[in-house]
């Protein structure tokens, strides 16, 4: 998904009619109107991002918690309209995080970045972010003065910079430099919030024994000071529900009229509400299954308070999953930053390769030159790391690899139209032989549908 107007010679990616979903990539053309408008209408809808979207009221300040774990807290009043006024009621925010080599590909955002000295680097990514505002179809801005605090699950330790996209220029700006990630806080307070709601959801509430007039009950009177599990029973009477019939004290006289000087009493298993009661002496102790019953008014209230106990552990149960399912896609890491306008953002610092071997390659697409495809790139991918590494059919011959990594391929030059090299059929092209000389590199074509990033992550993996 793209907010952006689009741009470039780069890569084909999506575009829509939704005003959040517009794409744009890197320029590397002299002539990039000319290549902008044929980069849209070949490349219109082959690749989306899927974005979290949500729902805000303008007068509240919010946190939100996106699908990957990141925590963007919104303040109130933070919006104004392109000419100054300001919304009220509600607005849609999206969010699109971009933590894959699929996704980056995907989102058409440019990885190199010039400094202020002149030279371009190439970026490696700890993540990066888009964030856009909507009213109806307008596009909102962030009012001046105001900042959101983004905390970015991050899959990369270490200090990076922080840059932000001009929407015109689509060059960077580095924000801040040196910084590294915090640990996931959020983590620690959902442990103790599950703490919590295990107290609660650790024992369903159960539900009475049914009775019927026949039934013969017994009473038990006990001092509920001094046995506190007891004080919620007053008024209740009892019946006996153990397979033992001499061992019933409505039938048993010894048993009903002993006098005992302590009581336990334990919950059973099981959905009805029966209890395992022991009763001691100096002399015996007796351990009996009952079941309190509720006779006339008690049973109303008791119905009451039981409902209210199972609404309140149903309750419990489904925050609970919540909270289990937040803290499986927590991050172990966030990366803070707060932003005062809209916009993309990254977090990056540049890669750098070791055993550096350039080639001067020639591209082919099963055999189908790359000069077939004016607009497709082709990108390098060393694994575990988020530098996505752009070649056109101009640039390939200034190709380069680090023969220390394990390195794709992978271009996206048509809808469906994807080919890939894997590391294994890289490493049997034997490019170091190659070095500062000609080679062809082939791709081959991956023969099923690709919409979205994480499509061509699972190609990225296939091999």
């Amino acid at each position: 998904m793209r907010f952006l107007p689009f741009l470039i010679l780069l890569v084909l990616v999506a575009c829509s009619n939704d005003p959040s979903k517009n794409k744009s990539t890197d320029s590397v053309s002299s002539d990039p109107q000319t290549t902008s408008e044929k980069a849209q209408q070949l490349a219109a809808n082959l690749l989306t991002n899927p974005a979290d979207e949500f729902v805000l009221t303008l007068t509240n300040a919010q946190e939100l918690i996106t699908a990957k774990g990141s925590h963007i807290h919104i303040p109130a009043n933070a919006f104004v309209r392109k000419d100054g006024s300001q919304p009220s009621g509600k607005a849609r925010l999206v969010f699109n995080e971009f933590q894959t080599a699929g996704e980056i590909i995907a989102s058409g955002f440019p990885m190199r970045y010039k400094t202020p000295k002149g030279d371009t680097i190439q970026f490696e990514s700890a993540g990066m972010f888009e964030i856009r505002a909507f009213e109806g179809d307008e596009e909102l801005e962030l009012k001046k003065g105001k900042t959101i605090e983004v905390e970015l699950a991050t899959p990369k330790s270490g200090m990076y910079n922080f840059y932000q996209l001009d929407d015109n220029t689509r060059a960077w700006t580095e924000k801040a430099n040196n910084l590294s990630p915090v640990p996931n806080r959020y983590l620690e307070e959902q442990k103790a919030q599950l703490k919590e709601l295990e107290a609660i959801t650790a024992s369903k509430p159960k539900k009475p024994v049914e009775y019927s007039p026949s039934d013969r009950l017994f009473d038990i009177k006990v001092d509920p000071k001094k046995y506190t599990e007891f004080q919620e029973m007053g008024g209740v009477m009892w019946k006996y529900v153990g397979k033992k019939k001499e061992a019933d004290p409505s039938v048993n006289p010894k048993l009903f009229h002993e006098k005992y000087e302590f009581m336990r009493l334990n919950p059973k298993e099981g959905e009805d509400m029966i209890y395992e009661v022991a009763f001691s002496s100096k002399d015996d102790t007796v351990v009996l299954d009952l079941a309190p019953v509720f006779p006339g008014k008690l049973k109303a209230k008791n119905e009451k308070r039981l409902k209210e106990k199972i609404a309140r552990f149903n309750a419990a149960m489904k925050e609970q999953e919540k909270v289990r399912q937040q803290q499986r896609n927590e991050s172990a890491l966030l990366r803070l930053f707060n932003v005062d306008k809209l916009g993309v953002y990254n977090w990056d610092r540049q890669y750098k390769e070791g055993n550096v071997v350039p080639v001067l390659a020639q591209f082919t697409f099963d055999g189908k030159p790359h000069t077939d495809f004016p607009l497709a790139s082709v990108y390098l991918i060393p694994e575990g790391k988020l530098a996505i590494i752009q070649y056109d059919a101009a640039s390939a011959i200034a190709f380069a690899f680090d023969s220390f990594e394990r390195n794709r391929l992978i271009a996206v030059v048509g809808e469906n139209e994807v080919y890939s090299l894997s590391n294994k059929e890289f490493q049997a092209l034997h490019l170091d032989r190659f070095k500062n000389k000609s080679a062809i590199i082939d791709l081959h074509r991956f023969n099923k549908e690709v919409k979205t990033g994480v499509d061509l992550d699972a190609i990225l993996a296939s091999k």
